[in-house]
């Protein structure tokens, strides 16, 4: 999650303020229009064909996780627990972003109603917030699991888990409403051009009649800390992990922390870094091409909903067995069945 503020409908003041630029035009809009990428408009069904490939696999990979999950009771432990929010997270990060941009590409509506798009916008950083919160859950679980390992079933039980689960929940869905109600209650009058292929907080506030340099600036911080403070408290946990997994003496002991820590630790990356990268672009002044930004953009927000589900069956020595045990199984029923022929 991270907010973009776009430089032809702001200008700044000799103070560095942000000012509105003068619009004569004051007769409400009623929509959006979505630009999207502007260098690739000879072949629209492409993207369109990709992103529908995209969204389903996603689809399929999440719900996977999730059923695969719920219907495997030795798969009933904290760790997993918090893994099959990750993907109901997912499932609706995904679900938020692709079905516009598929009908945009498929279709050439790219316009969004006004209403619609503030409904977007909200449930984009939901899904954003929730799953930063979550990936804090799931260092907290690893901390535990890993520097107390004696007391990690009375400290991290399934309830506390599913309790811990449910506040990264409520609290995402608190996070992004200051700044979605202050956007809500703004004036709309044009120009009415998304950069982008979502609706994002700073590039629509961006677009509003009144003066937005006090909302953006609260934008901001409400984004910062929703991305910063989680990752901190992550990146130390798992130097604390990593202090913990030196001193294991059992080498087999060592060799499973470091492999489960570093298949969660890629989730991570995959989700933090390229936000973190957005944001030290924007601090610093970095120049990117439009197309680049709503790259960027999708990257982030389609990307780790696509790949967990790979990594988590992969790289999880539970999920992997069964998946195994489930191919073995179905390839053995013909087999029964010729011979009771």
């Amino acid at each position: 999650m991270f907010f973009e503020l776009h430089p032809p409908y702001c200008i700044m003041d000799p103070d560095g303020k942000m000012q509105k630029s003068t619009n004569l035009s004051y007769t409400p809009i009623t929509e959006f229009v979505l630009v999207g990428f502007t260098g690739v408009s000879q072949v629209p069904e492409l993207i369109g064909v990709t992103f529908i490939i995209t969204f389903t696999l996603t689809l399929l990979g999440n719900v996977f996780v999730v059923l695969i999950i719920k219907h495997n009771e030795s798969l009933h432990t904290p760790m997993y627990i918090i893994i099959c929010n990750l993907a109901l997270s997912d499932l609706m990060y995904s679900t938020v972003i692709s079905p516009k941009v598929i009908q945009v590409y498929l279709t050439g509506s790219n316009t969004i109603r006004v209403p619609i798009c503030l409904i977007q916008m909200y449930f984009l950083h939901f899904a954003g917030s929730v799953h930063s919160y979550m990936l804090l859950v799931m260092a907290i679980d690893r901390y535990v699991s890993i520097c107390h390992p004696l007391r990690y079933p009375s400290l991290l039980s399934n309830t506390k888990a599913q309790l811990l689960c449910l506040g990264a929940w409520m609290l995402g869905a608190v996070s992004p409403l200051v700044h979605i109600c202050a956007a809500t209650l703004q004036p709309y009058c044009g120009p009415n051009k998304i950069p982008h292929l979502y609706c994002e907080y700073g590039i629509v506030i961006s677009l509003s009649c009144n003066d937005v340099f006090f909302f953006f600036q609260l934008g901001s911080t409400i984004a910062c800390l929703i991305l910063i403070c989680p990752f901190v408290l992550v990146v130390l946990s798992y130097l604390r992990i990593t202090i913990s997994v030196l001193k294991i003496d059992s080498s087999g002991r060592r060799m499973k922390a470091v492999y489960t820590c570093s298949t969660q630790l890629l989730v991570i990356s995959i989700y933090f870094l390229p936000r973190l990268f957005v944001y030290i672009a924007f601090v610093s002044g970095m120049y990117m091409p439009g197309d680049v930004r709503v790259s960027l953009g999708l990257l982030y927000c389609l990307l780790p909903p696509l790949v967990n589900p790979m990594i988590y069956s992969f790289r999880l020595n539970e999920i992997r067995q069964i998946i195994a045990k489930a191919l073995k199984i179905k390839k053995n029923i013909p087999v029964k069945i010729r011979m009771q022929k």
